[in-house]
């Protein structure tokens, strides 16, 4: 497989003069339906737009070029607006704007990254940005077997997103209201805190539910017992997570539980376990409500938002719905299968992210012969037939 080597500045077009920063209030003014994207994907959603089409959106500045705990390069398409923190690229003859961003998200471009408390990415920097490239025909070829990956996790991960509102929505339409009657948490359900140390058996592989973890893909890393050097708490089924490290950023994880023998937690997370197991699902939608985490954020110790926490003891007092046994199982009837569903579709999407992370490197290093690949035929469209495109 044959590579070229250019600068970045070779290969695509830059459209940074396009972009427009507007402040909280500004955008207040001009909500819409338009995207508005940062550094890290949508931030907003505004009354117009500025860019039409497929373009590749790469960060510019933020802790996030260091760490890259993030991809650094997203991929926009359709009609939305840009904010400053974001360099916009259009693709060109020699480049594959998808193939980019995967080569981009690749590399280590720690050499082009200036700053040491905010790391920036500048127009010079990215332009002077050394990439190997093979042929057109060849990125296309990588990006037609990865894309169908990509697309599907993409659909599994709004999927997700989608059922959770789902559950929300319909427990505040039943429960939320002044007619139901409520009671402290700590009568219907414990938090767990089972201390376990994972470098006292060395050899076992943990499911370990972290904070870089969720914030990452919200799926649990695996790690064996002696790379682990602080304790952590022992999961257990029917568990609901909640961080009690800054509650202003959201963090409710209901665990997979692949082997929960095996499965452990940062003790950054409160671990609620409902008394009756039968009524998981109605607790789990009933830690989801804002009112909760508005609760949260209404009880944590500490002055700077790095090191605000809400002891978990105070949380025992939240007022829970409380109705009779008959509606909440009527509701976990509706919730259970939605639940399964959730934690089915975290599970697939974590093996096609994990197929995905194999196959990609060896397409592009050329370990994989990608000219092998057959693009798939776009099908042929004949004239509607009472109403409908035949194929």
């Amino acid at each position: 497989m044959k590579f070229n080597t250019y600068r970045l500045s070779e290969v695509i077009t830059l459209e940074d003069a396009r972009r427009e920063p507007l402040s909280a209030e500004q955008r207040a003014a001009r909500k819409g339906i338009y995207p508005y994207y940062g550094a890290q994907g949508v931030v907003d959603y505004l009354d117009d737009y500025t860019f039409v089409g497929d373009k590749l959106l790469v960060a510019e500045d933020g802790e996030n070029l260091r760490s890259n705990k993030q991809p650094i390069a997203n991929w926009a398409t359709g009609k939305f607006r840009v904010n400053n923190h974001a360099h916009v690229l259009c693709g060109s003859p020699f480049c594959n704007l998808r193939y980019l961003c995967y080569l981009l998200n690749e590399m280590n471009l720690s050499a082009y990254i200036t700053g040491s408390t905010q790391p920036k990415l500048s127009q010079k920097s990215l332009l002077n940005i050394e990439i190997s490239l093979p042929s057109r025909n060849l990125q296309d070829k990588i990006v037609s077997f990865i894309q169908p990956i990509d697309n599907k996790v993409t659909c599994l991960t709004r999927t997700n997103g989608h059922l959770l509102e789902l559950i929300k929505t319909e427990f505040a339409r039943r429960f939320e209201n002044e007619d139901t009657a409520t009671c402290g948490l700590g009568e219907v359900a414990n938090i767990w805190n089972k201390t376990v140390k994972p470098t006292n058996i060395p050899g076992t592989l943990w499911e370990h539910y972290s904070i870089p973890a969720f914030d990452a893909e919200q799926y649990p890393s695996y790690e064996l017992g002696d790379t682990i050097k602080s304790n952590k708490y022992e999961v257990v089924s029917n568990s609901i997570l909640v961080s009690k490290l800054n509650p202003s950023t959201r963090r409710l994880w209901i665990p997979q539980l692949i082997d929960e023998k095996s499965a452990i937690c940062s003790t950054e997370f409160m671990e609620y376990v409902p008394n009756n197991p039968k009524e998981y699902s109605f607790y789990c939608s009933a830690l989801l409500q804002d009112r909760f985490f508005s609760y949260l954020a209404g009880h944590v110790t500490g002055s700077t938002g790095s090191r605000q926490r809400v002891h978990p003891s105070d949380t025992l007092a939240y007022e829970v719905p409380n109705p009779d046994a008959s509606e909440i199982l009527n509701y976990c009837n509706y919730a259970d299968p939605l639940i399964k569903q959730l934690r089915n579709s975290s599970i697939e999407r974590q093996k096609l992210t994990q197929l995905r992370a194999v196959l990609l490197p060896k397409l592009m290093s050329g370990e994989i012969d990608a000219s092998k690949v057959e693009l798939p035929t776009p099908p042929t469209q004949t004239a509607p037939t009472n109403g409908r495109l035949s194929e």
